[in-house]
């Protein structure tokens, strides 16, 4: 009897030690593989952003606020509140912003973190010439003698015009300092900063998390940081499992599988809505769905070709029948719901004629003497394929032949920031709210990320005049002539602007949305 009382006891231990690892673990179904894990190099995959926003903090960061868009209630950020996050406080005087670290912060493997450290971190940034260099020279910081280590805790931020967009740059994930003994450690002859070895491999952070185990193509798992300074995660692990297949993500979160999924397949989202252990959430946006044209390449190095196109897209169509409503109506540059977003010039609503019209204006009538077109898009993203077929089918009336190609998500990205596509689906949505951010990522000749490869002097002089002005209506007003020139010049057709969408077992709470829309599993916890 006794044995029996035993075993029962110890069963009734193992459930319970079961539950509280459930409870502790968050499974999540992410859309694809990393690019990198160095902060200041990662730009196309989320799934990899978001490992380093969970392990890196950086000197600042949003403030949370509750949040209504578009009748849609939710808790957000307040991108105009910037709190200290590394950063115990901040000051901005003149042309200089000086950070005072909070005391006692290390790395994860216990290295100090000093003022010194932050600043060796930016100054990598500069000599790796990794993505958030742009990020900061946007911001009127050229180089790393701009930022400088004046005590132990104090670093600052030296600008050569004091402008709104710096403060708001330096909140994201891009800015992290990577400790430079770590890159010391793993740099060669012909890799002085380890870029090739962060690829794969991430360094200490100083994050909420710490990454456990990456198993490239299966999964990405994060523990708790026991030594963080902050406010401890009430989860213990998070998995982040890589499923390239929309639909297969939408499987396991119904079989309970998996706690979390992102980019669910919209046709799903209202009877996933209908399920009570789940929980869909949506989340308007300025985000812009692009049909994007190479400028540099026949036809479309042609604005009469790019206009005939614009003209072509079946705009209502595809707000409808792809995206079942979680999307809004966009018709410019810059998206519905930041500020100074313009529609009144844009000319291009579905009208297959004009389109044919200008398609014979520039010498290709019906289409005769067109090469043909291959349009791109990622093969685990069923709302851009099925937008494709619809825009494939408009422009063969027009006498354009083309033909859609899937490719997975990691050679996709490779193709398009090596501006090697033809004509492709995509979508940007920028993290900071500001119409001069947000048009010096796309539309700026020199910008990293003007994957079409769009160039209009005009356009680059609005964008010099006033990304670092501080006349907040000369910068509205500013917006306004760019996004004419732009919507003139169709370098690319704006289709929609959809929804954010996230799909969360019923157990799941605490998900804040961040403009960069990267899960912060430090808020999240399961009941």
């Amino acid at each position: 009897m006794r044995h029996r009382e035993r075993s029962r006891l110890e069963e009734a231990e193992e459930v319970q030690a079961l539950r509280a690892l459930l409870i502790d673990t968050l499974v999540v179904a992410v859309e694809g593989d990393i690019d990198t894990f160095d902060p200041a190099f990662t730009v196309g995959s989320k799934p990899a952003q978001t490992t380093i926003q969970n392990t890196f903090d950086q000197l600042t960061q949003y403030k949370h606020q509750e949040k209504t868009v578009a009748g849609v209630k939710f808790t957000g950020v307040d991108t105009e509140a910037i709190d200290g996050m590394l950063a115990e406080s901040f000051e901005t005087s003149g042309n200089q912003v000086i950070f005072t670290l909070r005391q006692g912060i290390t790395y994860q493997d216990g290295t100090p973190i000093t003022a010194q450290v932050i600043e060796e971190g930016y100054r990598r940034v500069f000599a790796a010439q990794g993505i958030s260099y742009f990020l900061l020279s946007m911001a009127a910081v050229p180089d790393p003698d701009h930022v400088k280590a004046l005590d132990d805790h104090r670093v600052a931020i030296n600008m050569d015009a004091p402008n709104l967009l710096l403060m708001k740059n330096n909140t994201m994930h891009n800015t992290s300092s990577v400790d430079i003994k770590d890159v010391k450690a793993h740099a060669t002859s012909s890799d002085p900063w380890a870029t090739d070895y962060f690829k794969k491999h991430i360094a200490p952070g100083n994050g909420p998390f710490v990454l456990s185990e990456y198993v490239p193509g299966d999964r990405i798992v994060m523990k708790a940081n026991p030594a963080y300074y902050g406010t401890k995660p009430k989860l213990q692990t998070v998995i982040q499992k890589i499923v390239p297949d929309a639909s297969e993500r939408e499987l396991l979160i119904k079989r309970g599988e998996v706690d979390m999924i992102m980019v669910p397949p919209v046709k799903d989202l209202d009877g996933l809505k209908q399920d009570s252990g789940l929980q869909v959430l949506t989340f308007p946006n300025p985000r812009n769905l692009f049909l994007e044209m190479n400028n540099k390449m026949p036809p479309f190095d042609k604005k009469a070709v790019r206009q005939a196109v614009s003209y072509a897209v079946p705009y209502d169509n595809i707000l409808k029948n792809v995206f079942h409503g979680y999307a809004q109506v966009n018709r410019s540059v810059v998206g519905n719901g930041m500020p100074s977003s313009d529609f009144s010039t844009w000319k291009y609503n579905t009208d297959l004629k004009k389109a044919a019209d200008m398609l014979a204006s520039a010498g290709l009538p019906k289409g005769q003497g067109a090469p043909p077109i291959t349009l791109t898009v990622r093969a685990d993203w069923q709302e851009a394929e099925r937008a494709a077929v619809l825009i494939q089918s408009n422009l063969k009336q027009i006498g354009l032949n083309v033909s859609i190609q899937k490719v997975a998500f990691a050679p996709f990205n490779e193709q398009e920031q090596g501006r090697k596509l033809h004509m492709w689906i995509d979508e940007w949505l920028s993290w900071v709210n500001d119409p001069w951010y947000h048009m010096s990522w796309n539309v700026s000749s020199d910008s990293p990320t003007n994957y079409v490869s769009y160039t209009n002097p005009a356009v680059d002089a609005l964008v010099k005049k006033w990304t670092l002005s501080l006349d907040k209506e000369g910068r509205l007003q500013g917006s306004k002539d760019a996004q004419k020139l732009v919507i003139e010049d169709a370098p690319h057709a704006f289709l929609v602007g959809p929804n954010w969408n996230v799909v969360l077992r019923s157990n799941v709470k605490g998900y804040v949305y961040y403009n960069d829309e990267l899960n912060r599993y430090a808020y999240m916890y399961k009941t």
